[in-house]
């Protein structure tokens, strides 16, 4: 079950369109570490030893800057990285303030100890709302019933790779699913237990493509799988290993019971020069339904 879960999450991060940067750039750091240097750097050419106690404290009030980015991009753990950046001043003018008994030293101690609860506090109300962000997009793009990405967002993910497909020519394949004799299936055993044969068929979806696939429920028994890097004789293939998974995997009931296997159709596409995402879309719906008509519980492709 953690396997299962992790691979999902998995799934969630590896698209393009990231609810926060979770990724963050190089350039980024070399930001903050500039940012950090800037106030010690000012007070050092600028400032003398126990004197200019304001404007002192105004130069560090710089590092508000970082701070907040750094919660921002990376909520609690931002916070605790600020903290640390922070925490070598405030030992410092700490000790000061315990050896020369003088008071400069114990109001940057008190100041400093103040950017350090900020940092903290700030990281934690952060790493909250991070959390509630992801789970406000999770909820967003997938579907509450198979778990997989929702219609909406397959078709974001689909424009995508065709966009990359135009920019690096490499290959780009999409399988449209549809499952056979669902509104039997329903009618025969109701409608609770077909939403069983939904989650056990996407169950069967997930487990089996790349964590670089992209899989979906498209409404109702429809799914489909997004193939980035894949031929045409590779999509089929995998089309293959997913059908006879599905034809000998039985539907639990309830006390340890189980129901006949569902059956799959399947129509593979592949990206074509100029095609739209569109149009690869209805090229698989067209070849799904040779599928559909030649028997079911098959592979078809152009």
């Amino acid at each position: 079950m953690k396997e299962k879960r992790l691979k999902k999450d998995n799934a969630l991060t590896s698209v393009r369109w990231q609810p926060v940067h979770s990724q963050l750039p190089y350039g980024f750091w070399q930001i903050i570490v500039i940012m950090y240097l800037i106030p010690p750097l000012v007070d050092r050419q600028t400032m003398f030893p126990g004197d200019n106690l304001l404007a002192r404290m105004g130069i560090y009030a710089f590092w508000i800057l970082p701070l907040a980015l750094l919660c921002y991009h990376l909520g609690m753990r931002g916070g605790l990285v600020a903290a640390l950046g922070v925490a070598p001043f405030f030992f410092w003018h700490l000790r000061g303030a315990m050896q020369l008994q003088a008071e400069y030293f114990s109001v940057l101690a008190a100041y400093f100890s103040l950017f350090l609860l900020f940092a903290v506090a700030a990281g934690t109300v952060a790493g909250k709302l991070k959390r509630q962000a992801d789970s406000f997009w999770r909820d967003a793009v997938t579907d509450e019933l198979s778990g997989l990405f929702n219609h909406r967002f397959f078709h974001h993910c689909l424009e995508k790779e065709v966009d990359r497909v135009r920019r690096y020519q490499f290959s780009l394949a999409l399988v449209i699913i549809d499952l056979d004799n669902f509104k039997q299936y329903n009618d025969k055993w109701g409608h609770p237990q077909g939403d069983k044969a939904l989650a056990c068929a996407a169950r069967i979806l997930q487990d089996t493509v790349r964590a670089s696939d992209t899989v979906a429920r498209c409404g109702g028994e429809e799914f489909a799988i997004i193939l980035p890097q894949t031929t045409l004789t590779q999509a089929k293939q995998l089309c293959e290993r997913i059908r006879e998974v599905m034809e000998s995997t039985p539907i639990p009931l309830q006390k340890g019971e189980k129901t006949e296997p569902l059956t799959a159709s399947f129509g593979v596409a592949v990206y074509e020069q100029d095609m739209t995402a569109l149009q690869l879309v209805e090229e698989a719906d067209r070849i799904l339904y040779f599928a559909k008509r030649s028997g079911k519980n098959l592979v078809t492709c152009k």
